[in-house]
């Protein structure tokens, strides 16, 4: 194959996996120089949005988190080596982009002990980010910027909420740039009613229900859908953070959408939530059409015959995954158990996955890359 013109080894090389072409790397000096390539990164990552698209599956079970590979159509799960966060430490997958994926852990009693991981899972290649000026909070980011036409210019954002006298809550907000390794402080930019409300919740469990909920990254922008009560009544909003700017948004719902707790995820490239109806008791999939126009939300469907299930979010096949909790007399009944709702056929299917936690479980998706996370400077446009 050596001998092979340039233009037809890289065709093949592009449907490889990312682990088998790590291997072919110590082949010869030739093929290590093309795989290890800006121009061969790229383009493999462009292939591998139609080619190489994987779930990632994060649950704690026995009080230990593990991450899992879903592949799609066939609902397997093969195991992944995440040993490096530490034996035994409870970690949250913060979100994925480029094939990269950032993890976190959080320690209340101790913070300084707190970590933030980037990750490569094709590659198993992991590195441990600096630590940042204030403590590694319980509410991160993880984004990537395109508009600076490098593949690796990914951003993490950590906000830390801090309480002051005559009940005036403030927030510092930092930013880590990878591709200069270091961590900027942006100042007290996160929304005011967003802080107060969130300093008023317990930070102390693991990963609770009250932080900003599950992120998706969309363009350059981080979105979070988080609920809160504000006057006794609920409220859901949209929060976004610009990793281009550097700032926060806030974006509302219409009013023709149910007032209760939303999920965000993504679904055919495009922002959606699977949002609960109380008054039908149904789940229900809204899809934003044309980002930033509030107006433009679309109900796709609506999911009949849920009992107390709790969504986690859209598979690659586009399949729905939820946990459900079972009723033991007038009790929950642990653990927990993971299913599936097939669209096509409007049928759940148990899917073989207990988990101790309904907020510390995640599905974030993913493409395999062979971007490098141990030099900043390896990927040019």
């Amino acid at each position: 194959m050596a001998s092979f013109p340039i233009d037809v080894l890289v065709e093949i090389f592009l449907w490889l996996s990312a682990k088998s072409l790590v291997r072919f790397r110590c082949v010869c000096k030739s093929w290590n120089s093309l795989l290890t390539s800006p121009f061969f990164i790229k383009a493999y990552l462009e292939r591998s949005i139609k080619l190489h698209k994987f779930d990632l599956l994060k649950y704690d079970f026995n009080n230990i988190s593990r991450v899992q590979i879903h592949y799609s159509p066939k609902n397997e799960l093969s195991d992944l080596n995440n040993s490096f966060v530490g034996d035994g430490e409870k970690f949250k997958l913060v979100g994925s982009c480029n094939g990269i994926v950032c993890l976190s852990t959080f320690d209340c009693k101790n913070p300084h002990r707190s970590k933030i991981f980037l990750w490569n899972p094709s590659t198993g290649e992991n590195r441990a980010l600096p630590q940042p000026n204030f403590c590694v909070s319980n509410l991160i980011g993880f984004g990537f910027d395109p508009s600076s036409g490098h593949l690796d210019d990914f951003k993490v954002v950590n906000v830390n909420i801090h309480f002051e006298k005559h009940s005036n809550y403030t927030s510092q907000v930092e930013v880590y740039d990878f591709r200069r390794n270091c961590w900027k402080q942006v100042g007290n930019i996160f929304p005011p009613l967003l802080t107060k409300h969130l300093r008023h919740q317990s930070f102390c469990s693991i990963f609770p229900s009250s932080h900003l909920g599950h992120q998706v990254i969309f363009k350059n922008f981080i979105c979070w859908c988080p609920i809160f009560c504000v006057d006794d009544e609920i409220v859901t909003l949209l929060i976004l953070f610009d990793v281009v700017q550097d700032d926060f948004r806030k974006m509302a719902f219409p009013d023709i959408m149910p007032p209760t707790e939303k999920h965000i995820s993504l679904l055919d490239g495009c922002l959606s939530l699977i949002a609960y109806n109380s008054s039908t008791d149904h789940y229900e999939v809204w899809l934003m059409k044309e980002f930033g126009v509030c107006e433009l939300w679309t109900k796709l469907y609506t999911i009949g015959s849920i009992v107390n299930c709790w969504p986690v979010g859209f598979a690659i096949s586009g399949e729905v995954f939820f946990l459900e909790k079972l009723y033991k007399g007038l009790r929950y009944h642990s653990p927990i158990q993971c299913v599936l709702y097939n669209v096509g056929s409007e049928e759940f299917e148990k899917f073989g996955v207990e988990v101790d936690s309904l907020y510390s479980t995640q599905l974030v998706p993913c493409i395999e890359s062979l971007i490098s996370l141990s030099s900043a400077n390896n990927v040019e446009h």
